[in-house]
């Protein structure tokens, strides 16, 4: 029974490692979302990995290591949590208060500190103390909060987010979601009830640990049919499935990238609210859109400003961010990028034809146009009309 347990530890490790691997180097389309993600994987794979080390003996070898990953459990919850948001909303970026979710972990960090700097043969004895009586592992190598409480809370905490998690994805269920998304769902689905399952295992473990507090119990190996199994298969089966969903390690297509639901500032009751039916994008309102697009860009020109966003546009215009993002997306089949630089180019096409550029150097006009370098702007120039600034130029001469 033992060499089964094993043999199922060291495949979900391997395979969590490198999913890991390939979620934070590949991806384009979602970078973001893949790094939490891959953070996430990476601490289930760590904590397979010392309990693999901790149950065969091994950790003796490498007593340094012990602890080590303790904050990177802390991790787990708020990663999995932004993840899910990051897709679900089309985020690339941290919002303003999302360093709080990893307060927890940094506050394990700072209290594991007089461990982590303890000298090899100290850190010797606690490992060979708990290889020995696994209970210990609840009083030994702690911090200045007793390391009984880091067990509790973490799983603690997942089971909070968990409940936030499985209540934002019943939400979006209840929607008539587009096509091309349900394959997204399936996999948030499956992605949250694999976590359920590790953590349903994780706090059966640290409740008969609380039981039997104090008592000579090896509760690894006495509770293995059950929560240690529950957590085994469940972080093992999460890296492994991702190999058959390749839209999900590499991310999802240009056209795909559209938000799912409402940011929650973007609602009456500060809820986040799911608008992707077929019925919400009718045709009356994307023709409204494009009218609404295309007169603030033609009357305010804001092209012209450097640096210009999606975020700022969908501002001025009052428009839902994600309804901006799928009207430039589904509809006109362009990133916001090239959509923009389109404008840029028009507006220095105009000023050629109309003999108004001579003053000018073609960077400076190019600069006015709202551009932040040449290349950049003899890249979109080319794309727009098929010539360069200067072929352009003298073919009107």
């Amino acid at each position: 029974m033992t060499n089964f347990y094993d043999t199922l530890v060291i495949g979900g490790v391997f395979t969590s490692f490198l999913t890991s691997i390939l979620l934070f180097t590949k991806g384009r389309y979602q970078l973001h979302a893949n790094r939490l993600l891959g953070v996430v994987i990476f601490a289930w794979g760590w904590y397979g990995l010392l309990y693999f080390l901790i149950t065969t003996g091994w950790i003796k070898a490498i007593p340094e290591i012990y602890r080590i990953g303790s904050p990177l459990y802390y991790l787990i919850p708020p990663c999995s949590y932004l993840y899910m948001r990051s897709i679900l909303l089309n985020q690339t970026q941290f919002k303003k208060y999302d360093w709080l979710h990893f307060l927890p972990a940094l506050i394990n960090l700072i209290d594991l500190l007089p461990f982590y700097f303890l000298d090899s043969g100290a850190k010797r004895e606690v490992v060979n103390a708990i290889i020995n009586n696994f209970s210990l592992s609840y009083q030994k190598g702690s911090g200045f909060i007793p390391a009984f409480w880091h067990f509790q809370l973490r799983w603690m905490l997942g089971v909070a987010y968990l409940v936030v998690q499985w209540r934002l994805l019943l939400r979006v269920k209840r929607e008539e979601v587009l096509y091309q998304f349900k394959t997204v769902i399936r996999w948030l689905v499956t992605f949250v009830s694999f976590n359920t399952v590790i953590y349903v295992g994780l706090g059966i473990m640290s409740v008969i640990a609380w039981i039997n507090l104090g008592e000579p119990v090896n509760i690894l190996l006495s509770g293995r049919s059950i929560p240690t199994l529950l957590q085994i298969v469940g972080f093992m089966c999460m890296s492994v499935y991702l190999f058959f969903k390749p839209e999900v390690l590499y991310g999802l297509s240009e056209e795909s990238s559209v938000p799912l639901v409402k940011s929650e500032e973007m609602t009456e009751a500060n809820k986040p609210r799911f608008i992707v039916s077929e019925k919400t994008f009718a045709p009356e309102l994307i023709e409204s859109y494009l009218n609404q697009i295309e007169d603030y860009i033609q009357t305010e020109k804001p092209f012209k400003r450097h640096g210009f966003t999606v975020s700022e546009l969908a501002n001025e215009l009052n428009m839902p961010l994600h309804h901006l993002s799928y009207v430039l997306n589904s509809h006109l089949k362009q990133r916001f990028t090239d959509f923009i630089n389109g404008y840029r180019v028009s507006y220095v096409i105009d000023r050629i034809d109309s003999n108004q550029w001579r003053s000018f150097t073609l960077e400076a006009l190019a600069k006015e146009a709202g551009f932040s370098s040449r290349s950049t702007f003899f890249s979109a120039f080319k794309k727009v009309t098929g010539v360069s600034p200067s072929a352009y130029i003298q073919s009107k001469k």
